[in-house]
């Protein structure tokens, strides 16, 4: 195995013994996760070889050497879009994929598989420290031996994502990894992370994961995130929460951003949660959400599984407990989905009710809403205004959130 610490600054000469400078960095193919240049630094000079023109690479005897044909590769491969090992990964923050968080690289290590060297992790525990802090001071086989012995951890590289990564394909891997994780790992990711890294990483996300993963995450730092992305790509994962949580983040902003990011919004969506920033957050306004399923009363079981099925996706979490609204949107009552299924197709839905339909008004304290909960053994609470009109829908997510956010 061999460190990367062990290869900056190794001197590096031709075949005839010509001193040509030091190895100022790796350059790595990404998609074969393996090292295609080296880059030698000379003075204020920087030259860029090709991995094929090297004939000795030996860190335990501190020597690189070239091929005596050895010519420097052109200028531009090297850029912006390429991935240096020290330059891009050394001492940054990555994100572990498989750990579900983020931690600073202090070493890399790679191996020679017949004439190439491969990447094979990076270093983030005490030895890879004490190997970088070392390194140049002491001899490699010292160094290993000071190491030896101390805490390894190590993350395969398959598992590593760049948070600021130049290479769009390394930016590929990333995000479709990303994508694929639970919105509260991905937001425990996001908190971890500094304030322009959380806005790099949520600007690159699609909108739909960007607004699960905020969704999770503490309220200060969905503020923070929304405030410095671009007004558009703010917008766009606004209106793909629900309601009650974009009124959330919404009213963490300063009142101007706030009135911004609404105005970019689609109307609709805008407007939803208009109506929701008004209530206080110790309100049964405050923690309700305006985008739910309801049934109308005249409707049958039959009738209101097919509308269930046409529903929104989004909507289909919050489905445990089904209100019932008749004439003017008043609400009727509430049926449990469990015996709704288990109902005859054409029993009318009304007969299915709760016995005491259970409901609070928006202006309810949240010590209210609480007990309610804990007396009726709620999953979901029917809001109303003081007329008897269905407004909202708070879940017992909902209350846990806000219990969370006060400890």
């Amino acid at each position: 195995m061999i460190h990367l610490s062990e290869v900056i600054d190794l001197p590096v000469e031709d075949g005839r013994g010509t001193r040509l400078g030091r190895v100022e960095d790796l350059r790595v193919d990404t998609l074969l996760s393996r090292v295609d240049c080296l880059l030698v630094k000379r003075g204020k000079a920087v030259t860029v070889f090709s991995w094929s023109s090297v004939t000795t690479f030996s860190p335990e005897n501190r020597r690189v050497t070239l091929a005596v044909q050895a010519a420097p590769a052109p200028a531009n491969d090297v850029d912006n879009e390429t991935v240096l090992l020290k330059r891009d990964v050394l001492d940054r923050q990555i994100i572990d994929i498989q750990g579900h968080k983020v931690v600073r690289v202090n070493d890399i290590t790679l191996e020679t598989v017949g004439d190439t060297l491969v990447l094979k992790r990076v270093e983030v525990g005490l030895a890879g420290a004490v190997r970088r802090l070392f390194a140049g001071v002491f001899s490699p086989r010292l160094v290993r031996r000071l190491a030896a012995g101390l805490p390894e951890q190590a993350i395969p590289w398959d598992y590593v994502g760049l948070i600021e990564p130049h290479s769009s394909r390394i930016r590929l891997k990333v995000h479709q990894q990303l994508a694929r994780m639970h919105p509260a790992d991905l937001a425990d990711i996001i908190e971890d992370l500094g304030r322009v890294d959380r806005g790099t990483i949520v600007s690159q996300m699609a909108p739909a994961i960007a607004a699960e993963a905020l969704a999770e995450a503490e309220p200060s730092v969905q503020a923070t995130i929304v405030e410095t992305m671009r007004t558009d790509q703010a917008a766009d994962v606004l209106e793909e929460m629900q309601p009650d949580e974009a009124a959330d983040v919404l009213g963490e902003l300063p009142k101007a951003r706030s009135q911004e990011l609404l105005a970019a919004m689609e109307e609709e969506e805008a407007k939803d949660v208009r109506q929701l920033l008004v209530f206080g957050e110790d309100t049964a306004g405050g923690l309700m959400t305006t985008d739910f399923f309801r049934a109308g009363a005249g409707w049958s079981v039959a009738e209101t599984l097919a509308r269930l099925r046409e529903a929104e996706r989004d909507l289909l979490p919050e489905v445990s407990e089904i209100p019932v609204a008749g004439d003017a949107d008043r609400l009727v009552g509430v049926v449990s989905l469990v015996h709704l299924v288990r109902a005859a197709p054409d029993e009318p839905l009304t007969g299915l009710l709760r016995a005491e339909p259970v409901a609070v008004t928006s202006a309810a304290p949240f010590s209210e809403v609480l007990e309610r909960f804990d007396k009726y053994h709620l999953r979901t609470l029917c809001v109303t205004d003081e007329f008897g009109v269905l407004v909202g829908l708070i879940s017992i997510e909902d209350v846990f959130r806000r219990l969370l956010a006060a400890h």
